[in-house]
């Protein structure tokens, strides 16, 4: 090779060399990093649905806790009121100075829960009042307040302005005693009550109201203000809670919702999806650096790692080759001893035909009562005998071609005759060892892609191998027939079987079954090479103590159809 040329060559095989060198390592950074890339990926999602869910189960929870402290808290200041009915007569209660202590006394039980108190007799009048408002000549007759705790005998009513134009949410009871109907009426504290509502979430991105059926705001929201229109509208009514996701200017929120005050109220919680998530968010930015600095460390091994192994490639390579180098020397001797065996293998078969074919001559020539019909005999003898000759020069030539890349002389074939004179060239043989040949080929069966002569050393092999099968005898069935676009030749017998085990390393080369000095273990080898060759398959099945079938799938040419009519 000139010098530019060796140069030119080296130079691209250090190119490839280097190629190789990172695309090893792309591979193992691409291996190594999915997983983790992977695993992070699915640990935010999985974590963050998982907190997601705990904190809607403690939102449930808490509020469900929550409309339980504000259910107490009203009907703590219903009970208020209606020991003070209870325990005062109208005339006691209405004397000068005695409403206001008895306001005084509520406010510094309820820290201040009141605004005003106000006796009101049946007909909406007011009898006494203590408060900031001016409300002493104000008449409540048609007030739907003062209507419900007539017919209920208490209400807590829903946020009102009324006389005083202020947002306001008043608690009654009707009392009546000695023949006297009167109401006893107190105006909560909005302030301590929005306080309340809200006392437990107050944490960012949450909020908490209440809102009646009407869809108003009953206390105040994180962006609103009371009896201003919420945008939950017509909720009906339902036992215990209800949670969903909404969409809320631009965020994702939580909602959790119960029925409270006789199912008047409707308390809302509601928290920010994205502070629910914001832990997890956290801890995957920590782990992200973490999961950097491995990053690095596994880029720095994985190249170290690589440059390593392809030093040691490159060592084990030229010992490698320094061996194969000695092992070629080694096949090659043994090759030859194959080689001698597959010849007297191939060769033996034609020639015993060939013996027995002379004999046969010699006895019809030697009989002197032998007629026309013997001499016809003879001479189907010797054309046998040609046959036998030809087959033999074709395996000398096959092997003079050995390591060769010639291709077998594939052509259109009919397989009737050659398989009829297969059969007749085998049957003697058979018959000295009683076993049975029968050929069944399907008339409908169109000529195949094979090489005429081929065709003949595997059907013979085959049948061979049959024989070794059948010490006892038995019987050969060669069947021919269509099978969609493919016509199935196959060989079966009745003999020993194969072992499930030898099944797969039927077709490898020297593996045979047959004892020591019976045989080499090529036959079935050659027989699958040479099928492959025309573009075929091969296939065994077997079954110990009733015989093996092997099938050739053979493929026919499209111009001819499966009637082989062209």
């Amino acid at each position: 090779m000139p010098d530019n040329d060796k140069r030119k060559f080296f130079d691209q095989f250090s190119r490839h060399y280097k190629s190789l060198k990172w695309r090893i390592v792309a591979v193992l950074l691409t291996a190594a990093l999915m997983p983790l890339l992977l695993s992070g990926f699915g640990s935010w999602i999985v974590f963050g649905d998982l907190l997601e869910q705990k904190s809607l189960e403690l939102m449930r929870r808490s509020v469900q806790h929550h409309a339980d402290v504000i259910e107490s808290h009203l009907i703590e200041r219903r009970h208020l009121l209606q020991t003070i009915s209870e325990n005062h007569g109208l005339a006691d209660i209405t004397r000068p100075g005695h409403l206001r202590e008895l306001f005084s006394n509520l406010n510094r039980v309820t820290d201040q829960g009141f605004v005003d108190l106000g006796i009101i007799d049946e007909d909406g009048n007011h009898l006494a009042y203590v408060g900031p408002y001016d409300l002493h000549d104000r008449n409540y007759r048609d007030a739907d307040w003062f209507r419900e705790v007539r017919v209920q005998g208490q209400y807590v009513s829903d946020v009102f302005l009324g006389y005083r134009q202020v947002p306001h949410c008043i608690i009654a009871v009707r009392v009546s005693r000695n023949g006297k109907v009167w109401v006893l009426r107190a105006t909560v504290n909005s302030a301590q009550f929005d306080e309340l509502v809200q006392s437990q979430f107050l944490s960012d991105g949450s909020d908490v109201f209440i809102i009646n059926r009407d869809g108003l705001y009953q206390t105040t929201p994180r962006e609103g203000n009371l009896l201003d229109s919420s945008s939950i509208h017509t909720v009906s009514p339902f036992a215990g809670l209800r949670d969903m996701r909404v969409d809320t200017n631009g965020s994702t929120m939580i909602r959790v919702m119960t029925w409270i005050n006789d199912n008047r109220w409707l308390l809302v919680v509601q928290q920010d999806l994205a502070a629910v998530r914001a832990p997890v968010n956290q801890a995957i930015a920590r782990g992200a650096y973490v999961e950097v600095a491995a990053v690095m460390i596994l880029i720095l091994t994985t190249i170290l790692a690589t440059w390593h192994l392809t030093h040691q490639i490159d060592r084990v390579t030229a010992e490698r080759e320094a061996l194969s180098r000695a092992f070629v020397r080694s096949a090659k001797l043994a090759s030859i001893g194959e080689l001698t065996t597959g010849l007297a293998h191939e060769i033996n078969n034609p020639l015993a035909i060939i013996s027995a074919e002379q004999t046969n001559i010699a006895d019809i020539l030697g009989d002197p009562k032998s007629g026309p019909a013997d001499h016809d005999q003879a001479l189907d003898s010797i054309q046998r005998c040609q046959n036998q000759v030809r087959r033999c020069a074709a395996i000398t030539q096959k092997l003079l071609q050995f390591g060769r890349s010639k291709e077998s002389h594939v052509e259109p074939t009919s397989l009737a005759p050659r398989l009829q004179e297969i059969k007749a060239l085998m049957d003697r043989q058979a018959s000295l060892r009683n076993i049975t040949i029968a050929v069944h080929i399907d008339d409908t069966i169109p000529r195949v892609m094979v090489d005429p002569i081929e065709i003949e050393q595997v059907m013979v092999n085959l049948i061979n191998n049959a024989f070794d099968a059948m010490p006892g005898g038995g019987e050969i069935t060669i069947r021919a027939y269509l099978d969609g676009n493919r016509v199935l030749l196959e060989v079966a017998d009745t003999g020993s079987g194969i072992p499930p085990e030898d099944l797969d390393r039927v077709f490898e080369p020297f593996f045979t079954t047959k004892p020591v000095g019976k045989g080499t273990g090529l036959g079935l080898s050659v027989c699958y090479g040479i099928v492959r060759s025309w573009g075929g398959e091969i296939e065994i099945s077997s079954q110990v103590g009733s015989g093996t079938a092997i099938r050739l799938i053979l493929a026919f040419p499209e111009h001819i159809n499966p009637e082989g009519r062209r």
